[in-house]
C-alpha cells in the first residue's frame, strides 16, 4: 500500500486508522502528553505508551520523608479525568494495561512499603543495581517493582537494563508469571525486540487476554502474520475470550497475508463475540477490506459501523484510492461533513491523494484553498501530500511553491519535487535541485535515486548518477536497479543496461519486462526472445507488460508463430482476457495479416475499451476491402457506448473517404465540432481527406480554413486534397499562401505538388526548386513522381533514363508507373523492360501481368496477351478483385465484379441495358480489347458491364433523386471503357459523378472529365525542357 501511495507512509500514528500500517519506519522518540490537572503535592510523570493508547498517569504523592507511586496500570482512574473519554475506549484501556481494577486507597501503602527503600530521584541503571543486590541477599522483589522497572526501561529507552530486569525476574523464578510476562513483552515489542518477546511468551503459563494482545502485536510488527494467526488459534484453543484489542491486531494480520479464508474466519469470530459494531474493530474491518476485498465489501463494512469518526470516513475514502475509485472521494468527505465528523491531516492527505490519482487539479487546488480557510498547519505530510498533487496533475511550478512555503521538508518532499521536474522534461533544474538537497542535508534515498534517474537524457548524466551512487555506497536493490537499466535503455546504450542487468543479484518481473522492452525497442527481437526464455527457466512468470512488448515484437518483425505461442502463454497464465494484451494481439493479428484471427480474439475479449475499437477500426482501414464493414464496427461501437478518441475518429473518417461515404461523414464532422476537437491534427487531416476524396475540394478549404494553428502537415494534407483533384493551380496558390504564412516546405509538400503535376516543363521547375531554393534533397518518392509525368507525356527513354541512373535497386514501383505509360503510349518494347524488372523485384506482382497483357492487347499482340494472362494463372493464381462502393441513405454498399448478390440486382442490371442502349445511340463502342481471354464479343460486353464502378453508378442512379451528384469510390484504377462510359452516362442522366480510383477524382459533368483523360489518351502538346 505504501508504494502506491507514498504519501502515505510517513502519516502521523494519530491521524491513520488503527488497522492500517503504512510503514515500518523506525520508532520516533516519545513525545510528551498534555499535563493534566494535579491535586496539591502532586507531581505527574508518563509511562510508556502501550500498543494503540496514549500514556498514562502515575501520581506519586509527596510526604514528608518518602514519595509514594500510584500507578494507574493498577488504580482506578479518576472520575474527572475520563469524562471525555468513550467507555469503550476506557474499558479497553484499563482491562489491557491492568487486566483488572484494583482499589486505590489499598494499593497505596502497599506500594509505598514496596518503594520504601527506593530512592525514585536514582539512575535507572543504580536502582537495578539495588534490586539485583536485594535479590542477591535473599531480599524479596515484588512484582509492582519489577513491573514499575520494566516502564522506567521504556520511558527512558534503555533496552539493556531492561534485559536486567528481565534477569531479575528470571532470577525470582517469576519467567512463568503472566503479569510480568505481559510488561517485558510489551516492552520488547516496544524496543522492537520482537524474537525475543516470543521467547519470553512461550515461557508463560496461563497467559491472559492482555498478554495474548501483547505478544500478537509483536508479531504483528515483526511482519510475521502468519505466526500472528496461529498464536490467535493458540488463544482460542486455550479458552481465552478475545477482545476488541485482540481482533484489531488478528485484523492487521490478515491485511498482511491478505488471504480471503482468513478475512472472512476472522469476521465471523467478531461477529460471534458481537463486537463487529465496535468502532476500533470495525474500522480496522474497514482498513482489511481495503486491502483484501472488493470495494463493495469495504462500503458493507463501514455502513455496519455505528459510529463513523474522522479516521473511519478518511479510511473509506482511502479504499476508494485503492480500489481506483478516486472520483468518488470528494463525495464521502461532503457526506462526512454532514454526519458532524471534522476533517483532519489525514483526511486531508486522502482528498489530495484522490486527486492525484485521477489527476484532478481543480479538485486538488479546493482541497489546498480549504486547508489553508481553515487555518490548518501544514506539516511535512500534509506538504508531501500537496506537493505530490500538484507533481501528478503537471503543475511542477505550483508544487515548487508548495515546497518553498513549507517550514520542513523532508527526503520525501524533495523526491517527490524532483520526480515532477524529471517528468517534464527538465533534466537540468532536477539536478539542480538533486545538488541542492544535498547541501541543506537531506540524505537521498532510494527513491531519489529513482527519480534522478529519469531525469537523465543523456548517457554522460546517467553515467554520473551510477558513479555518485557507487561512490556514496547506496544501495544497488531491485528497483534501483531497474531504474539502472531503464536509464541505459533511454540513452541508447544497449551494452549499459546489459552490464547492469547481468551483475544485479535480483531480479523480479519488472526487471526482466524492461529488459525485453529495451531489446524489443533496438530490434533485437530474438534477444528479447531468448530472455524470455531465461526468465522462465528462472521461475519469473511473464506478467502483462512483458506480453506487450514481445506481442510488439512478433508484429514488427512479422512472426506469427512466435506470436500464436505468445498468444497461447497468454491464455494460459490467466493475461490472455486483460484487455491491454486482447489489444496487442490484435494489432499483431492484423499486422502478420492474419484477420481472422484479429477478428476472433476481438469477440472473445470479455472487456473491451476504446483502443479495442480502435485496433479493430485501423485493421478494416488498413485493409481498402474491409471498409464498409469497419464502418458497421464504428456503429456498434456507439451502440455499446464507448466514446472515441481522435484517433478513432481518424480511422472512421479514413474509412468514410475510401467508401465515399460523405454524408456520414459530415455528420462525425459535426459531432467532433460539438465536442470540441475539431482542432486536433489528425483529426484536421482526415477531414481534409475526406472531403477531397469524396470530390468536396471547396468542402476541405472550409474545413482547412477553420483551423486556427495550421502546421506543415495540414499544409500538405490539404495540397495532396489537390493532387487528387490534380488541380495544380489551386496547389501553388495553396503553396504560395504557405510561404507567406513563415512556414518553411518540406518533402512532403513538394511530392504532393509534383502529384498534382501534368507538364513536364512545371515538374522539372519544382525539382529545382526544392533542391536550390529549399534545400531539400529528392528521394526515390519524388523521382517516381517525376518518371509518372514524364511517362504520361510520352517521353519514356527519358523516364527509364531516370529510373536506371537511380542508386536504389528495389524500385518496384516506378517500374510499374512507367508500365503503366507504356500501356497508354503502346510502347512493347520498353513494356517488356518495365516488366522484366518488376518481376525481378517482386516475382508475385499481378498488376504487372495485368498491365504488360493490356499492353500486348492494345498492340494487337493478342495471343502473347493471353500467354502471359494464362502464366499468371498458373504462377500466381490471384489478381486483386475490383470492388467499388456507393453511400445511399446514410448506408454504404459495396460491388464486386460482375456481383449479382445484391437486394436490387436485377433493377441494377435492367438500369444498365437501358442505359447501353441510349449509349451506342450516342455512338459508344465498347472497349472489348480490354477484356482479354478466348470469349465472344457478346460476352466480353457482358463482362465489360458488370464492372464493379458501372454496378455502383446503376444503383446510384436508381436509388438516390434526380440530380443528386453520385459519389463511387473504387479501390483499382478505371478502365478506359469504364472512363468513357461514365463520361457519358453524366451527359445523358444530367448528372454529376465523383469517382475516386487509384489515380485521383474524376468528375464526370456534361460528358467530359475533370482529369482530361489524361490516363486514357497519347500527349503530344507538351514540350520537352530539359538542359542536356
Amino acid at each position: 500500500m505504501a508504494n502506491l501511495y507514498p504519501q502515505f507512509a510517513q502519516l502521523p500514528s494519530q491521524s491513520l486508522p488503527p488497522s492500517i500500517n503504512f510503514s515500518q519506519q523506525q520508532r520516533p522518540p516519545a513525545e510528551s502528553p498534555p499535563q493534566p490537572l494535579l491535586p496539591p503535592n502532586a507531581v505527574a510523570v508518563t509511562s510508556p505508551s502501550v500498543i494503540g493508547v496514549t500514556p498514562t498517569l502515575q501520581i506519586l504523592h509527596s510526604a514528608a520523608k518518602n514519595t509514594a507511586t500510584i500507578n494507574l496500570w493498577q488504580c482506578p482512574p479518576d472520575e474527572t479525568d475520563l469524562k471525555n473519554v468513550s467507555p469503550t475506549f476506557l474499558s479497553y484501556n484499563t482491562d489491557f494495561c491492568s487486566g483488572k481494577v484494583r482499589d486505590c486507597s489499598s494499593r497505596v501503602e502497599e506500594v509505598n512499603d514496596s518503594l520504601d527503600s527506593l530512592s525514585l530521584k536514582s539512575n535507572l541503571t543504580i536502582s537495578v543495581q539495588i534490586m539485583k543486590s536485594r535479590q542477591n541477599e535473599g531480599k524479596h522483589v515484588s512484582n509492582d517493582i519489577l513491573c514499575h522497572l520494566v516502564g522506567r526501561c521504556m520511558e527512558e529507552n534503555n533496552l539493556a537494563a531492561g534485559r536486567d530486569v528481565y534477569s531479575l525476574i528470571v532470577g525470582s523464578g517469576l519467567e512463568s508469571d503472566a503479569s510480568l510476562g505481559n510488561c517485558v513483552v510489551r516492552m520488547l515489542t516496544y524496543f522492537e525486540e520482537f524474537k525475543e518477546a516470543n521467547e519470553v511468551f512461550s515461557k508463560l503459563v496461563k497467559p491472559d487476554v492482555i498478554t495474548w494482545t501483547a505478544i500478537l502485536s509483536a508479531n504483528v510488527k515483526l511482519g510475521d502474520y502468519n505466526r500472528a494467526i496461529d498464536l490467535y488459534r493458540e488463544m482460542v484453543e486455550a479458552r481465552v475470550k478475545p477482545d476488541g484489542h485482540v481482533f484489531v491486531e488478528v485484523l492487521k494480520a490478515c491485511m498482511g497475508t491478505a488471504t480471503e479464508r482468513h478475512t472472512q474466519q476472522i469476521h465471523a469470530s467478531i461477529i460471534e463475540h458481537g463486537l463487529e459494531h465496535d468502532a476500533f474493530v470495525g474500522s480496522s474491518l474497514v482498513g482489511l477490506y481495503v486491502k483484501s476485498g472488493t470495494f463493495q465489501d469495504v462500503s458493507i463494512a463501514f455502513c455496519r459501523l455505528p459510529n463513523r469518526n474522522t479516521v473511519t470516513w478518511s479510511t473509506l475514502m482511502f479504499g476508494c484510492i485503492y480500489h481506483k475509485s478516486g472520483k468518488e472521494v470528494p463525495e464521502l468527505f461532503e457526506q462526512m461533513q454532514q454526519e458532524g465528523a471534522e476533517p483532519d491531516k489525514g483526511t486531508y492527505v486522502c482528498l489530495l491523494a484522490a486527486a492525484s490519482d485521477t489527476e484532478d487539479l481543480e479538485q486538488g487546488r479546493q482541497v489546498h484553498n480549504q486547508i489553508l480557510v481553515c487555518g490548518a498547519s501544514v506539516n511535512s505530510y500534509v506538504g508531501n501530500a500537496l506537493v505530490d498533487m500538484y507533481v501528478k496533475c503537471g503543475c511542477v511550478e505550483d508544487a515548487q511553491v508548495v515546497f518553498d512555503s513549507l517550514f520542513s521538508r523532508d527526503v520525501v518532499t524533495w523526491s517527490s519535487l524532483l520526480l515532477g521536474y524529471a517528468e517534464e522534461g527538465r533534466g537540468q533544474v532536477a539536478f539542480q535541485l538533486f545538488d541542492r538537497m544535498q547541501q541543506e542535508g537531506v540524505v537521498p534515498n532510494e527513491v531519489t535515486h529513482i527519480n534522478i534517474l529519469k531525469a537523465c537524457s543523456v548517457l554522460e548524466q546517467g553515467h554520473l548518477v551510477h558513479e555518485y551512487m557507487i561512490t556514496h555506497g547506496s544501495l544497488l536493490n531491485v528497483q534501483v536497479g531497474t531504474a539502472l537499466i531503464d536509464m541505459y535503455l533511454r540513452c541508447g546504450s544497449v551494452s549499459g543496461a546489459l552490464f547492469v542487468f547481468t551483475n544485479l543479484s535480483q531480479k523480479n518481473v519488472i526487471t526482466w519486462s524492461t529488459m525485453i522492452a529495451g531489446c524489443v525497442e533496438f530490434g533485437l527481437f530474438d534477444d528479447a526472445l531468448d530472455l524470455l526464455q531465461s526468465m522462465q527457466d528462472q521461475g519469473i512468470e511473464p506478467n502483462e507488460i512483458t506480453f506487450l512488448s514481445l506481442l510488439k515484437a512478433c508484429s514488427l518483425q512479422g512472426s506469427i508463430e512466435h506470436g500464436r505461442q505468445l498468444h497461447t502463454q497468454a491464455t494460459n497464465s490467466g493475461l490472455g482476457s486483460r484487455v491491454a494484451v486482447g489489444n496487442a494481439l490484435i494489432d499483431m493479428y492484423a499486422t502478420c495479416h492474419s484477420l481472422e484471427d484479429a477478428r476472433v480474439v476481438f469477440q472473445r475479449m470479455p472487456n473491451r475499451d476504446v483502443v479495442s475499437w480502435t485496433s479493430m477500426l485501423k485493421l478494416h482501414a488498413h485493409h481498402e476491402s474491409l471498409g464498409p464493414e469497419g464502418i458497421q464496427v464504428f456503429q456498434q461501437m456507439k451502440q455499446d457506448g464507448i466514446e472515441p478518441n481522435p484517433i478513432t475518429y481518424g480511422y472512421v473518417l479514413k474509412l468514410m473517404s475510401r467508401t465515399a461515404a460523405i454524408e456520414q461523414g459530415r455528420q462525425i464532422h459535426a459531432y467532433i465540432v460539438e465536442t470540441g476537437i475539431e482542432f486536433n491534427e489528425l483529426i484536421i487531416n482526415a477531414l481534409l481527406d475526406l472531403y477531397a476524396n469524396c470530390g468536396g475540394l471547396m468542402n476541405a478549404f472550409v474545413a482547412f480554413q477553420r483551423t486556427q494553428k495550421k502546421n506543415v502537415s495540414n499544409w500538405s494534407a490539404l495540397l495532396m486534397g489537390c493532387a487528387q483533384h490534380r488541380d495544380y493551380s489551386s496547389a501553388l496558390g495553396v503553396f504560395s499562401n504557405m510561404l507567406e504564412s513563415g512556414l518553411k516546405p518540406d518533402g512532403v509538400v513538394f511530392l504532393c505538388l509534383l502529384s498534382a503535376c501534368k507538364l513536364v516543363s512545371e515538374g522539372c521547375q519544382l525539382m529545382k526548386s526544392m533542391r536550390d531554393d529549399h534545400g531539400i534533397l529528392p528521394t526515390l518518392e519524388h523521382q517516381n513522381s517525376m518518371v509518372d509525368i514524364l511517362g504520361h507525356a510520352g517521353y519514356l527513354d527519358e523516364a527509364e533514363d531516370l529510373l536506371e541512373c537511380n542508386p536504389s535497386s528495389s524500385n518496384a514501383v516506378g517500374w510499374t508507373s512507367l508500365l503503366h505509360a507504356c500501356k497508354v503510349h503502346i510502347d512493347v518494347d520498353t513494356a517488356k523492360r518495365c516488366f522484366n524488372n518488376v518481376v525481378v523485384l517482386d516475382p508475385k506482382a499481378s498488376s504487372a501481368f495485368v498491365l504488360m497483357s493490356s499492353v500486348y492487347s492494345h498492340a494487337g499482340m493478342l495471343h502473347s496477351g493471353e500467354e502471359l494472362e494464362a502464366r499468371r494463372r498458373k504462377e500466381i493464381g490471384w489478381k486483386k478483385l475490383a470492388h467499388s462502393c456507393i453511400e445511399v441513405d446514410n448506408e454504404v454498399h459495396n460491388f464486386r465484379v460482375g456481383d449479382k448478390l445484391h437486394c436490387r440486382s436485377a433493377d441494377i442490371y435492367a438500369k444498365l441495358d437501358a442505359l447501353n442502349v441510349q449509349l451506342k445511340k450516342e455512338g459508344y463502342a465498347p472497349r472489348v480489347d480490354l477484356v482479354l481471354g478466348p470469349m465472344s464479343k457478346e460476352k466480353k460486353e457482358e463482362a465489360l458491364c458488370g464492372h464493379s464502378e458501372k454496378l455502383a453508378i446503376a444503383f446510384g442512379l436508381i436509388s438516390l433523386p434526380h440530380g443528386m451528384t453520385i459519389r463511387v469510390s473504387k479501390n483499382l484504377r478505371m478502365c478506359g471503357d469504364c472512363h468513357n462510359t461514365s463520361k457519358l452516362i453524366s451527359r445523358i442522366e444530367k448528372r454529376d459523378i465523383f469517382v475516386n480510383d487509384t489515380y485521383g477524382v474524376h468528375r464526370f459533368s456534361e460528358g467530359v472529365c475533370s482529369c482530361d483523360d489524361y490516363c486514357y489518351q497519347i500527349f503530344k502538346g507538351d514540350v520537352l525542357q530539359v538542359k542536356r
